[in-house]
């Protein structure tokens, strides 16, 4: 379990818990950052104990080691009591028998094609093997040891990663690798997968279908989408990026905005996830960890298509999340030139209602594009029709000055209401 020394116990930590209970397996607790200045160790021990986990420091049995990913510092400690801890739990692996492991992470490398990180857990893993991965098979053409990401291996025991070349597709982290007797065997289990998955995702496309006709025909709300793309180094980053975009909702009285992921992928950003993109409107390309394609920028530019890097996952949600809001809340076309707030609304016979408002910053000009907010609600955009100074017809009010404002279809004014200015 690995807890960050500054941060301390948090939701994650506390669901991590909860899993290992019921696997009904020991923890062994790693303190992250111990380098950083705002490291406390002491306290993230203590919170453990809310959750009846007791450290040795604190006479329990739990073994704790406190340790520094980025400097490397107690790595030796944290796996001797990894491997104390299975020791005293007799956890032995057969490797004399079929290879089994698991998916930590997959990518496309140039030469290789899809090279997967895998986690052999039990049997000895050989090359020529026929293996089943998830919804993808193949044969294992060669092994490359993690350590130096060079050495050829012939075969890998049960504990060992090990970077493993021969997949037919791309496997999602965390996938059970499971080595077959044939490899009509291995194509039979992966197709039957493969078959399931789009079962499944073609019920979720039904059940998002009657939810769309549903908010369409029994709601008030619009609804409305953000179209992105996801490319990544790994599949693992690509799927854990994707699942946190597609939990992004934001919304206010009138409309409610998701993202919708065209996507999902490992490797670098090509010319035919550009005409993906570039066939929906406003659709950007999510570039973590990976580069674009020569051919790929320059159909982008062309295209008008945006494409994005990060190396952060935080940094591409708050990306999303910007242009959700602006998506939710669009800005008026033109230049942001000042605001009015409404004072007092008055009834003006045949003209309608005008809202007595003083201009609180920059500008007001008749004929530009309005927006009128009530607290972080836009109620409406329009168009400034009347601009008055007392009972004078005037063109443009200034920072400062009262004036009677009258929009071209909206007369719902109530005090304390925001109108803005936007000048083409």
């Amino acid at each position: 379990l690995v807890v960050a020394a500054d941060d301390g116990v948090k939701q994650q930590t506390i669901d991590s818990i909860s899993c290992a209970r019921q696997a009904g397996v020991p923890l062994v607790i790693a303190i992250n950052k111990c380098d950083l200045e705002t490291a406390d160790p002491m306290k993230v021990m203590t919170e453990l104990t809310a959750y009846d986990i007791l450290t040795e420091d604190f006479g329990g049995d739990v073994l704790v080691s406190q340790i520094s990913a980025k400097t490397k510092t107690n790595l030796d400690d944290l796996l001797d009591k990894v491997m104390l801890q299975a020791e005293l739990q007799g956890l032995r692996a057969n490797p004399n028998r079929s290879a089994e492991g698991i998916v930590i992470e997959a990518k496309v490398e140039r030469g290789l094609g899809t090279v997967a990180t895998t986690l052999i857990k039990k049997g000895t893993l050989r090359v020529g093997d026929i293996f089943v991965a998830g919804e993808t098979y193949g044969k294992v053409r060669a092994m490359i040891s993690t350590t130096d990401g060079k050495t050829r291996l012939e075969e890998s025991t049960p504990s060992t990663p090990v970077r493993i070349v021969g997949f037919g597709g791309i496997p999602c982290a965390g996938d059970a690798f499971t080595v077959a007797e044939t490899e009509q065997q291995a194509r039979e289990l992966a197709e039957n997968r493969q078959r399931i998955a789009r079962e499944k995702v073609s019920s979720l496309y039904q059940n998002d279908l009657m939810s769309s006709v549903a908010r369409t025909f029994g709601a008030s709300k619009e609804t409305r989408e953000m179209c992105v793309l996801v490319k990544a180094d790994v599949q693992g980053s690509a799927e854990a990026l994707t699942r946190a975009l597609r939990e992004l909702k934001l919304e206010n009285d009138e409309a409610v905005v998701t993202v919708k992921v065209l996507i999902s992928e490992a490797g670098e950003v090509s010319k035919s996830d550009i005409a993906i993109a570039s066939v929906t409107p406003g659709t950007t390309v999510l570039a973590f960890n990976v580069p674009a394609a020569f051919a790929a920028m320059e159909d982008a530019r062309l295209n008008g298509v945006n494409i994005e890097y990060y190396n952060i996952v935080y940094d591409a949600i708050e990306s999303v999340e910007s242009r959700m809001q602006e998506v939710l809340s669009p800005t008026p076309e033109g230049q942001y030139v000042g605001s009015a707030v409404v004072q007092e609304v008055f009834d003006i016979g045949g003209t309608g209602n005008i809202a007595g408002s003083r201009c609180q910053d920059g500008m007001l000009r008749k004929g530009g594009n309005a927006r009128v907010m009530r607290g972080d609600k836009i109620l409406k955009e329009s168009m400034f029709k009347t601009l008055r100074n007392f009972k004078a017809e005037v063109d443009t009010i200034e920072e400062g000055n009262e004036c009677g404002i009258g929009l071209s279809d909206f007369e719902a004014f109530e005090p304390g209401d925001i109108v803005e200015c936007y000048v083409e």
